[in-house]
């Protein structure tokens, strides 16, 4: 007669722990190869909004502004760069709902703004939200819509987070390619653009409205501020729709600007890190400098939920993924359209 021979139990404990590692590094595998996937559609997304800004600036003769403000308090402000893209974005249902001669806080705009644009939103963070403002309305007592949808990207405003109507107060070699503007102001066009407009950005990542995207506080910057309607950690968000930023009251708010630094000027630019541990709000502070030499004015950073860096979209239409290891010069630099760097690739 034959004996059948059994596994011993520390032979059956080396044949689990083999299939307990080559699980692990199936998952992980397959990890990497979505966010592969992820940071690839990120980056057509992007595309797709430099084509929608190329567009605009044939039909327009420059690129629209960041935001547009009828008031000297940006935390009214009327419309963004988004609103004025929508025709160049194929995004008919938007287009047709949308007051184009009304803010963005109007009744008639209540229903367009509270609609989710899915190229709007990096996939490796998420692929919806919105901004709940019943809240705010309730504690300001004003009339907003009840939900602002969301965004991931922000227009590039420089290496400075003045935030004058008039971007023209700001220094030429710390201006980004967007900015503030009244109505009838024109945006920046790409003659305008010295220092290439293949090595200066256009728009960037801005990851927000997912947990571990915690805002920190101003006053104790290695301290998350706490959102007072939650309790909680404040998780910074921003909206394409809602124009408004916030103010030293209201510190968590991201808004659709990004810079590379508050200030950007010797002796102390002020830089704003890529992907910095706890984010930079937008907060409009009233700076009178026109420069942001007080310091009042802050605006967000770039961030994303790729590992390393970020994907940035440059004013000629390319994207480009840009690791968080730049130094802090080379990342001024292309940030801004006139400030006459030379970069070294």
């Amino acid at each position: 007669m034959h004996r059948r021979h059994a596994f011993t139990l520390i032979e059956l404990l080396v044949v689990i722990a083999i299939i307990g590692i080559l699980i692990g590094l199936l998952l992980s595998a397959v990890q990497r190869v979505r966010e592969a996937a992820a940071r690839t559609r990120c980056q057509n997304n992007l595309k797709q909004l430099g084509l929608a800004l190329h567009n605009y600036h044939d039909a327009r003769g420059s690129f629209p502004a960041g935001i547009v403000s009828t008031a000297s308090n940006v935390t009214d402000a009327d419309e963004t760069g988004y609103t004025r893209l929508l025709p160049f974005l194929e995004q008919g249902n938007v287009q047709q709902l949308y007051r184009f001669d009304r803010p963005w806080f109007d009744p008639a705009n209540f229903e367009a703004v509270g609609i989710e644009i899915r190229l709007f939103y990096c996939p490796s963070n998420r692929s919806r939200g919105s901004l709940d403002l019943a809240n705010i309305a309730a504690q300001w007592n004003v009339k907003l819509p009840p939900f602002a949808a969301a965004c991931d990207y922000a227009f590039c405003k420089g290496s400075n987070a003045a935030m004058p109507v008039n971007q023209r107060r700001i220094p030429d070699q710390v201006r980004g390619a967007f900015g503030i503007r009244e109505p009838d102001q024109e945006g920046v066009r790409l003659l305008e653009i010295t220092d290439g407009s293949s090595s200066t950005f256009a728009m960037g990542e801005a990851a927000g409205g997912t947990p571990g995207l915690y805002v920190r506080d101003l006053n104790r910057p290695n301290q998350a501020v706490v959102d007072p309607l939650t309790g909680q950690p404040a998780i910074i968000e921003q909206s394409w729709s809602a124009a408004s930023v916030g103010d030293a009251a209201h510190p968590w708010y991201g808004s659709v600007f990004g810079v590379t630094a508050q200030f950007g000027m010797a002796p102390d630019p002020r830089d704003e890190p890529m992907n910095r541990a706890l984010l930079t709000p937008t907060v409009w502070g009233n700076d009178h400098s026109g420069n942001n030499s007080s310091g009042r004015d802050w605006v967000s950073g770039f961030r994303s939920r790729h590992s390393g860096g970020c994907n940035f979209l440059f004013c000629d239409g390319g994207v480009r993924f840009i690791r968080q290891s730049v130094s802090a010069d080379v990342y001024r630099a292309m940030s801004t359209i006139q400030g006459g760097e030379v970069i070294d690739d």
